[in-house]
């Protein structure tokens, strides 16, 4: 046994087919299964920073998650050969390790919707605008005043749409939308979710220490989650060790690469933009005796001349070392603060307040400037926050009707018990894919009680459904839907 035996686990949500098989194999089963799914798949038309992009060469969600992946093996790997050295890891672990990091990193973006937080957002301001009403209208409960203990069942419904987010529904894709043939989703070991959770808090409740900034899990995945923190024997939430990786590789990875992208769409001019950064870093004034400033300043000074040591250094060659700089350190870091890490109480690997943080503030603070606002990116995040809200338009009708109409359209009936017809509910529901359906019946066999509570979490269940089949779009196919179904095209 060793310090890592209990962290990695290869437990899962439901038990193996395949049985004695060992930590390692099982992790690069857990990579398989995210390489494989359709969901990691389309994430290739999702973007990055600039959405339906027809330059190949800039960055999608996929390659973004490539990347991160690789960095995460980098860092992983740095880590894994100085546990080894003290004692903490075994061989078969240290590969392990580097496998559940990787699988981490290349499902961190899973759960994010078209065009990104922006879509995000658009999610959330409309269940904001429209959510209690639809609720309201459903359950059959009056516009005003209700008795305290259906408001609360209300909120707690609604918690997961106000804060909707693509981390919790990353988590929701992975354990449940990728239904095959039960309904434990992918069925992922417990330590790739835990190494997958970068918050700990459910939807809903309120913030509270680390890692409660945004929500972590939704309500639906509450079970799952509190099965995870048991795997562990964590007392309360609390952020995994692997997980810290992961977020550090995906702050390397993004910070310097939107930039690049920015360079290859002409957005900024690079000489200007290296400048700046330059000297926005410089700014920090670290001692010329911290090794990692020295580096980071000597990348950045080499890069806007074009040249080090007689040699020509482009924009790829700062990558590199920029990439290889901050890797030393966090892995470095994780160990010198291991105690930390381990009880999920340091803050990150990268606090701002040191060279390698700093640089990537800098890096992501000239892209919030000069990037992110350009022209280009906030026309089509307004198209695509108008195409958002427009579907939800168009499917608000499945969140206002009674849930006995709700399922006789499911069944595709013509009519309700009331004998009213139904036209575009059960329409619009043939849209919607055979699996996202399976996952709100399981729901419903789920709920914990009758009454007006189960009422209540048939329709959190329902606003699932058909925010499932919005957030699991791609950008372009979001855009042809709105279209079609305003009339605007077929």
């Amino acid at each position: 046994m060793t310090d890592y035996s209990n962290i990695l686990r290869t437990t899962r949500l439901r038990s193996s087919s395949v049985a004695g098989r060992t930590v390692l194999t099982e992790s690069e089963s857990d990579r398989g299964r995210v390489l494989f799914c359709p969901a990691f798949r389309r994430l290739q038309q999702k973007a990055q920073v600039f959405s339906m992009e027809p330059n190949a060469a800039v960055r999608s969600r996929l390659t973004h998650s490539f990347e991160v992946s690789q960095l995460g093996r980098y860092i992983a790997d740095e880590v894994g050969q100085r546990l080894v050295k003290l004692g903490k890891l075994d061989f078969a672990e240290q590969g392990a390790l580097v496998n559940f990091v990787e699988t981490a990193c290349l499902m961190h973006d899973i759960g994010n919707p078209p065009f990104g937080h922006f879509g995000e957002a658009a999610i959330r301001n409309w269940f904001k605008l429209n959510g209690e009403r639809c609720a309201r209208s459903a359950l059959g409960l009056p516009s005003k005043k209700v008795p305290a203990d259906q408001s609360r069942q209300l909120s707690r419904s609604l918690a997961d749409f106000y804060e909707f987010d693509g981390n919790p529904q990353g988590l929701r894709i992975v354990t449940r939308l990728q239904w095959n043939t039960d309904p434990f989703g992918l069925n992922l070991t417990k330590t790739t979710l835990a190494s997958f959770l970068k918050y700990v808090r459910q939807a809903g409740a309120p913030a509270s220490g680390n890692f409660t900034k945004k929500a972590g899990f939704f309500l639906t995945e509450k079970a799952i989650i509190d099965s995870v923190w048991q795997e562990f024997n964590y007392a309360k939430p609390q952020r995994f060790p692997l997980a810290y990786i992961m977020e550090a590789a995906d702050d390397i990875a993004y910070c310097i690469s939107d930039l690049e992208d920015s360079f290859e769409k002409n957005i900024v001019h690079e000489d200007l933009a290296l400048g700046e950064i330059e000297r926005r870093y410089l700014a920090h004034n670290f001692p010329d005796s911290n090794p990692v400033h020295a580096e980071i300043g000597a990348a950045l000074a080499d890069v806007r001349k074009g040249e080090r040591n007689g040699k020509e250094f482009t924009y790829t060659d700062f990558r590199t070392s920029l990439n290889r700089t901050i890797v030393f350190y966090v892995a470095t870091r994780y160990i010198q603060q291991h105690e930390m890490v381990l009880k999920g109480t340091l803050d990150s690997l990268l606090p701002r307040t040191e060279p390698a943080g700093a640089v990537l503030e800098v890096l992501r603070g000239y892209c919030r400037d000069f990037v992110y606002p350009h022209d280009s990116v906030q026309r089509i995040e307004l198209a695509g926050y108008t195409a958002i809200r427009g579907l939800l338009d168009h499917f608000k009708v499945l969140l206002e009707c009674s849930q006995e109409r709700f399922e006789a359209a499911m069944e595709y009936k013509t009519k309700d018990s009331k004998g009213e017809p139904i036209v575009i509910e059960s329409k619009l529901l043939r849209l919607f894919p055979d699996k996202y359906k399976k996952v709100y019946k399981h729901h419903l066999s789920e709920a914990n009680g009758g009454g007006d509570l189960a009422k209540f979490e048939e329709w959190n269940a329902r606003a699932h459904l058909v925010v499932d089949f919005i957030s699991g779009m791609t950008d372009d196919f979001a855009m042809t839907s709105y279209r079609t179904l305003s009339g605007m095209r077929l």
